[in-house]
């Protein structure tokens, strides 16, 4: 069962009773966000870190986190049984996030739609080519991610 509770220095937007491991943080679709928000560093492909971390402010009433970055992320994804190689740019490396968000907003923009039925999420370009696929957990929707890049950037 989940629970929600505020540690210092981080912000529990997904907790779990059990410890998380970095590898294990998971990546969900977001209506609520209007960035990519990732706070695992190995799925980006490039960044350029920030002199000095930016804030960020959380819908929820008074809580801040630091931007300490900004680059590039390229996820592989299966849908349908079909692997997909999707690249997000602009996104925003937020260290001690427990989970990487993906901007139903920004999606949107790009004139992707989302899908829903039984339990699932698909996202579908304009011209028709579904590249996510999400299963809902706990009203949540976690986006399984088939492989991460081997190096990370220097």
């Amino acid at each position: 069962m989940n629970s929600h509770r505020h540690v210092s220095g981080e912000i529990p937007l997904v907790y779990h009773t059990n410890s998380i491991n970095k590898s294990d943080i998971p990546t969900l679709l977001d209506s609520g966000t209007s960035n990519y928000y990732f706070a695992n560093i190995s799925l980006f492909m490039s960044y350029t870190p920030f002199d000095q971390p930016l804030p960020g402010l959380t819908a929820e009433k008074g809580l801040m986190f630091n931007i300490a970055r900004k680059g590039s992320i390229k996820l592989q994804t299966n849908v349908n049984g079909k692997r997909r190689t999707i690249t997000f740019d602009n996104v925003l490396y937020i260290p001690g996030f427990r989970s990487n968000l993906i901007s139903m907003a920004r999606l949107s923009t790009k004139e992707a739609k989302a899908h829903f039925k039984d339990n699932k999420a698909i996202i579908r370009t304009k011209t028709g080519i579904d590249f996510i696929s999400a299963t809902c957990s706990e009203l949540l929707y976690v986006v399984k991610i088939v492989s991460e890049p081997t190096s990370k950037p220097e």
